[in-house]
């Protein structure tokens, strides 16, 4: 969970109704406190901006959220490092499998999540904030609302990798080029991992472009020799240290400032535009209340996170704008895009001493890993895969494997609104995802790959390998509201600002033309801080 600073307390003190609805009060709204929303609020507060930010997250009092809470608290206890050493491992997945049976209950979804476990209380209640599918098409939605976003939720892995030239510029011709040249991006790239403090190595890799580093870490002796045996077996594959980073803390950044407001448990509804079509305002159901608000501002950043940014710009709609904001193209809500992730994990022999299991970051990472072989095979599309490996109770160790590969952006894969309202009222989204064949193949072969890994480390799975991914379960989202060069073909300009609503940013995933295979955060906060530059120097 965020941790609150003094200065971030008296900005979520600050922001009352009186203070955040008097008109010229802001002059930027950000939408969402996650992390591409709080790096926003903090480059704008920086540059003297007085900015509002507006969170749907909300912790709801024991007497209303009592099983939550209860199963909360409980997971706590697993999760807790001392518990990771001390129990035997089937008895924690026993008690684990026992709480998300119980976590179905209020949490049906969210209780499927991998991190789920350890931090129940993040995750939405999926009874108050439902969403469809069709029957043969199912949609795996992970939402933590809060301060911080999906980033500070425990055992996140918290990685960062630059996209490189062949992600920007696709020669296949599979999914669109991105509304700039690959290079634009490296300033931006640098400002974010300079604020980041990355820790990783610099490996020149021929997938992934370098970062900057502040700390530069040597592999473990465990790393060490499970890269030696990778290099060993697949004398053409990479294998690399992750670069991972604990959450900034770009909100506390924006608070002592002295301009920022925060007002949490505000779900916001649509944005309103002025008569210019301008962005003019944002309007929001506010949990204290209950009732809707409306706060005002010429530019507005909306960060709410892939779906629910998309959400937004389709409830706002006017005579002007009958689809919705972005919707003249055609192109808002489609071409929804996740990362089709296949998960491995058992126990393995005793290792050197490393890191411990709840330290999700530091991991190998094998980029473009369906290329081992050589040959023509890695070229282009494909997956990678992060490796972890930690000490377990007695003479063993845990193994983790996480093969992610890319999903097209195909138009047919698409959100709506939903004939469904949620507790407050609010409209919700109908999803409709899947993979094609050639897709379903792919995962195919992550499966044979963790396989030939968990034998490469002597390990033995835990559970069997045998059942494709239900989309969204990677929860790296992107797609929806794409940018592009073109406004009949596209929904953002190359700036991430709207073709429809001058003065309107939309910088999370829901921007991106293509995926590529790399988690998708670090490219989301260069596009963020790219595009506050651009709003701020206009």
């Amino acid at each position: 969970m965020l941790e609150t600073t003094r200065e971030l307390a008296a900005a979520m003190e600050r922001a009352t109704l009186d203070q955040i609805e008097r008109p010229c009060r802001h002059d930027a709204i950000v939408i969402g406190g996650g992390a591409a929303g709080g790096l926003a609020s903090a480059l704008l507060t920086q540059a003297g901006l007085r900015v509002l930010v507006l969170d749907a997250g909300w912790r709801a009092p024991f007497r209303e959220a009592p099983l939550r809470r209860t199963i909360s608290s409980a997971l706590a206890m697993l999760a807790h490092p001392k518990a990771i050493g001390l129990m035997p491992p089937w008895l924690r997945w026993k008690g684990e499998r026992v709480l998300r049976l119980m976590g179905q209950i209020r949490q049906p979804v969210q209780s499927g999540c991998y991190a789920w476990p350890s931090a129940a209380e993040l995750f939405v209640d999926d009874r108050e904030c439902p969403y469809d599918t069709p029957p043969d098409r199912p949609y795996q939605w992970i939402r933590a609302w809060g301060l911080g976003g999906r980033m500070v939720v425990p055992l996140h892995g918290r990685q960062y990798y630059r996209l490189g030239a062949r992600d920007f510029r696709p020669i296949d011709g599979l999914s669109p080029p991105w509304p700039f040249e690959p290079g634009e991006l490296d300033p931006w790239y640098e400002l974010v991992e300079k604020r980041l403090h990355l820790s990783g190595r610099v490996d020149h890799s021929h997938w992934v472009p370098n970062s900057i580093l502040a700390q530069v870490r040597d592999p473990s002796p465990a790393e060490a020799a499970f890269i030696q045996k990778v290099r060993t077996r697949y004398p053409k594959a990479e294998a690399i240290l992750g670069r991972f980073a604990q959450p900034m803390a770009s909100l506390a950044e924006a608070a002592a400032s002295g301009r920022l407001l925060c007002r949490t448990g505000a779900i916001v509804r649509h944005i309103e535009l002025d008569e210019q079509g301008r962005a003019a305002g944002v309007v929001f159901l506010d949990r204290r209340s209950r009732s809707l608000k409306v706060s005002r501002a010429p530019l507005i950043f909306l960060c709410a996170s892939t779906l629910e940014s998309t959400r937004i710009l389709l409830t706002s709609r006017s005579d002007r704008h009958p689809e919705g904001i972005g919707g003249s193209s055609g192109c808002l809500g489609r071409h929804l895009m996740d990362h089709m992730t296949v998960k491995a994990d058992g126990m393995g022999p005793e290792i050197a001493d490393t890191h411990s299991i709840d330290e999700m970051g530091p991991c190998v990472y094998l980029p473009r890993f369906n290329g081992r072989a050589g040959g023509d095979q890695g070229t282009e599309r494909g997956f990678g895969i992060r490796v972890y490996q930690s000490p377990g109770p007695g003479r063993t160790s845990y193994f983790t494997a996480v093969a992610d590969a890319e999903m097209l952006p195909r138009p047919e894969n698409r959100v709506t609104l939903s004939s469904r309202s949620d507790a407050w009222g609010l409209p919700t989204l109908h999803i409709s995802c899947s993979h094609d064949a050639a897709e379903l193949e792919v995962t195919k072969m992550q499966m044979e790959a963790l396989r030939e890994l968990a034998d490469v480390a002597g390990a033995t799975l835990r559970g069997g390998l045998d059942t494709p991914p239900v989309p969204g379960s990677s929860i790296h989202e992107c797609g929806t509201a794409r940018m592009g060069s073109d406004p009949s073909q596209s929904v953002l300009n190359p700036f991430n600002e709207c073709w429809d609503a001058k003065g309107l940013f939309v910088t999370d995933g829901a921007a991106f033309p293509s995926l590529g295979i790399q988690n998708p955060t670090l490219t989301i906060l260069a596009l963020t801080a790219r595009a506050c530059h651009h709003a701020v120097g206009r």
